[in-house]
This record gives C-alpha cells, structure tokens and sequence, in this order.
C-alpha cells in the first residue's frame, strides 16, 4: 500500500513538473516586416519588445526587407523548411496567397470588437470569398491634393465636387495661364499607373471583373482610359506624368508647376515641408478624389497592407495573437503621428486630428469606402499586361478599346 502511495505522489510531482515546464516553454516566433514602412524598424521593434513583455513566453525574431523583396521572401520562406509565423502583406497579394494555402483563415478568431471597430476598408482587402486572411495594419490610398492658391487665382474659393468640376477647373487654370498643365500624375509603366486607373475606375463606378471573376475591363474601362487620353491631347496633363512616379509627381507639385494630383498619404506633410516644397501649410489642399457626376459623390482605391499567420506557422494561436497586438486601437493611437490609425473611433480623438484636420478627414472617408485593385492570384502577371496595355493608349499607339482588348485576351490567357 505505502508504495503505491509513494509511486502516486512521485506521479503527481512529475506532471506537476511537466505542467510547469509545459507552461513555462518558450515560444518563438518569425516576423517578416518592410523596411521602408510608415513605421520604421525601430518602432515595429519597440512595439515587439512591449508584446514580448506583456508575453514573456513568447519571443518574437523580427526580420524586414525592402517592398521590392518582401512577395518573394515571403513565398521563398513558405517553400522551405523555416516558414516565418506572421507577415506583411500588400492588398494586391492576398488572393495570392489564398489561393496557395500560404495564410490562415481566421475569420471564427477575429475578436467582436476588431470586426466592429475596423474602419470598412480595411476588410475589403483582406477578405476573399467571404473569409478573412489578415487585419488591416496601415491603410492608406491615393488622396487628390490640390494648390488652393491657384484655385482662387481662377476664382474657385471651394474644392471640387466631381470629376466634371475639377476639369472644368482644370481648363479654367490654363486658358488664364495659372499653370501650364493643371494635373500631373504617377502614370509610368509601372504598380503606380494602375493605382491611378484604378482610381478613375472607382469615380466612374466601373469594375475590372463581374461577379465570377471574369475580367470586363475591356468594356468597364474604355471611357475611363478615354478620359485619361483627353487630359493628355488636351494640354491638361504633364506630357512627363507617362515617365513619373510618385515622388516625381509630388516634386512637380511641391514646386507650385500643379494644381491636381494623386498622391499617398505620406505627400501632406513633405508638400508644405521648407526643405521639401515651395508651397505652405494653407497652399496644399488634399480631399477624397471626387466621383463623376450622377455615380458617386467620392472615390477611393486601396494601397493598404495587412498582417497575416503563414498556415505552416508551428504556433499559429501566438502568431495571432502577435499580429493582434500590432494591430490593437491603443498601440496605434500611440503611434498615429507615423500613421493614421484604422480604428473608425480614432478619427474623433482631438489629439489624432489636431494639426491635420483635412488629412484625418479625408482618410476617414476615404478608408471607409475604399475598394481593392482586381482580386486575382495572378495580379502581378495580370498588373503587367495592364500596364504596358494603358500606357499603349496613351501614348498613342492603339486606341483605348484595342488597348484593353489586347490586355483581356492576354490576362485570361494566364487562366
């Protein structure tokens, strides 16, 4: 009897041991982030020390790499034997990635308070076929920024309130030789043109696809790149915006040779900056891009990023609970002076706006309506084709309905 009793305690002392090692037991975690991110290095790091503190059985290893790096590390990563636990990941890549099985579907773990207090943008894009691979980190989109001195030059004191306004402003500014060429845009054969199509997509109502997926762009999208087109042939656009990218375009506005562009989020506070820009805090003017007359009021394209479990992550509960932490209303309230948060209630808090009133508000419309670029797990492929099949058009090579022919046939020849 007494050596059953001693077998039995040695028994319960060793699960007792087991439990405490079990609940003691380090897990570690692989981040792979963006070096040239919104937040930096550093603060994605201090955010990962505070995680780390409020979880000491959790170590997070942060790794980052530049945009242009971070779609093939990532899948490089998931093919090998070492898959990093949570990700960075662009909008235009979610349907990649969840159609490869590479991130976890967590729509059953998303706390209520996420789901309610998200601004709606932000799970457009990372919402495919109804289930939720990802949270909204940063959102952000192409805002219209405009030169308010030059505007009331031509004798406009207000913004503009459609499409159809904005060009008649836009001609107004010229004919009274304001400015040469009114609008410049990131239009090179590059992601940057498609975001600026994408825009005009959006303002004019049109989709790339229908319902199933099917591209029907070539019929949705010819008066849209026909537009484009006439900005050009009428002497309103900069000829160079078909060489431009972002920060060319935000140089030539910064140096007062604009009244319109399209530009990211980043451009509000470099375009009244001294060492940066000409033009004053009360000269830059930014809004969401006005929609065309009779379809709607504004118009906003995603160029958002969120952050994703790998579905190979050995500890897929903790790298959730990671990229909550990240993602949490608090941590990005503390940061909103790096990036504006994308908790709807954030945009109420006088501390957030101050000092920014006309960014804050812009982005809480615009990020509460934006719509993602085509959902397709080609996208790059497909992104390409568009590309090199917009700027055809507007250089004048093939008509905008051959243009967008051509690029259908090719895009469902990826299929």
């Amino acid at each position: 009897m007494k050596r059953i009793s001693v077998l039995l305690v040695l028994a319960i002392c060793l699960l007792t041991a087991v439990s405490v090692f079990a609940a003691d037991e380090t897990v570690e975690l692989r981040f792979l982030g963006m070096a040239q991110a919104a937040y930096s290095e550093e603060n994605v790091n201090d955010m990962t020390a505070d995680f780390m503190a409020a979880h000491p059985n959790i170590k997070v290893q942060t790794e980052f790499v530049p945009y242009e790096e971070l779609r093939n590390k990532t899948m490089l990563a998931y093919g090998s034997n070492s898959p990093y636990d949570a990700v960075l990941v662009d909008d235009i890549w979610f349907a990649e990635y969840a159609s490869k099985g590479m991130i976890k579907d967590i729509t059953a773990e998303i706390p209520q308070e996420y789901k309610d207090g998200v601004l709606g943008g932000g799970w457009n894009f990372v919402t495919k076929n109804d289930q939720v691979f990802g949270l909204p980190w940063f959102l952000d989109t192409m805002f219209l920024f405009y030169n308010k001195s030059m505007l009331s030059e031509a004798g406009y004191e207000e913004a503009p309130k459609s499409i159809e306004e904005m060009v008649e402003m836009a001609k107004a500014l010229k004919e009274k030789g304001v400015v040469e060429y009114p609008f410049v845009f990131s239009m090179a054969q590059a992601e940057a043109l498609i975001c600026v199509y994408s825009n005009f997509m959006e303002a004019y109502g049109k989709d790339y696809q229908d319902a199933d997926g099917n591209w029907i762009v070539q019929e949705s999208g010819v008066d849209v790149l026909e537009f484009l087109i006439s900005l050009k042939d009428e002497g309103l656009l900069n000829p160079n915006s078909l060489e431009y990218l972002e920060e060319d375009v935000r140089r030539v506005f910064s140096a007062g040779d604009a009244a319109f562009t399209l530009n990211w989020g980043y451009m509000y506070a470099m375009a009244s900056d001294p060492a940066e820009s000409s033009l004053t805090a009360d000269q830059v003017g930014v809004m969401v891009l006005p929609g065309k007359e009779g379809v709607r009021e504004n118009a906003a394209m995603s160029g958002s990023m969120g952050l994703s479990v790998i579905s190979k992550s050995a500890h897929p509960e903790e790298a959730l609970e990671y990229i909550l932490y990240l993602t949490n209303k608090k941590l990005q309230d503390t940061y909103s002076n790096l990036q504006l948060p994308v908790w709807t209630a954030s945009y109420d808090d006088p501390a957030i706006i101050e000092g920014r009133e006309d960014l804050v508000a812009a982005a809480k419309l615009a990020f509460d309506i934006m719509n993602a670029r085509p959902s397709v797990p080609n996208y790059q492929e497909a992104s390409a084709i568009l590309q090199e099949s917009i700027q055809s058009a507007l250089y004048g090579d093939a008509s905008a309905q051959d243009a967008l022919n051509a690029a259908v046939e090719q895009m469902n020849a990826l299929q």
